[in-house]
């Protein structure tokens, strides 16, 4: 098990217990690493959906799990690498969320494995070239 990036559909399963496989294995991941890495985007996209509910309680639950995560900020590096992403898939007429390709930045910059449920929406990415490694907990 190497360290990796933890996609926000990852974490959401691990926070939600949907899966018993995602826990088990977020569970040894843990125990290795002690925490998980999560961009800074990752941090966005689950307050975003937890305040479009109005699920204020569960924002502040969230944003103190967090604390104990390692947030990957975005810096010029992986704005730069985002770019090029965007850039690629606009060339190729295919679009994946706007805020994906920053994640997938970040796991390209550090070198991270990224650990999503979405492998074939993040295989565009890795189908244009870019060195992205994709992991899926679900599917072990």
């Amino acid at each position: 098990m190497r360290k990796s990036l933890i996609d926000t559909d990852t974490l959401s399963y691990v926070i939600n217990r949907r899966y018993p496989e995602v826990e088990s294995t977020a569970a040894q991941y843990l125990r290795i690493f002690r925490n998980f890495s999560v961009s800074a985007v990752t941090i966005s996209e689950i307050v975003e959906g937890l305040e479009s509910q109005a699920n204020y309680f569960g924002t502040s639950e969230f944003l103190e799990l967090a604390e104990g995560f390692e947030i990957i900020p975005i810096e010029t590096e992986e704005a730069v690498i985002a770019g090029r992403i965007l850039g690629a898939l606009t060339r190729a007429d295919t679009k994946i969320g706007e805020m994906d390709p920053f994640i997938a930045a970040t796991a390209i910059q550090y070198e991270l494995p990224l650990v999503t449920n979405n492998t074939r929406h993040y295989q565009r990415i890795v189908d244009l070239g870019f060195p992205l490694e994709l992991d899926n907990w679900r599917s072990l």
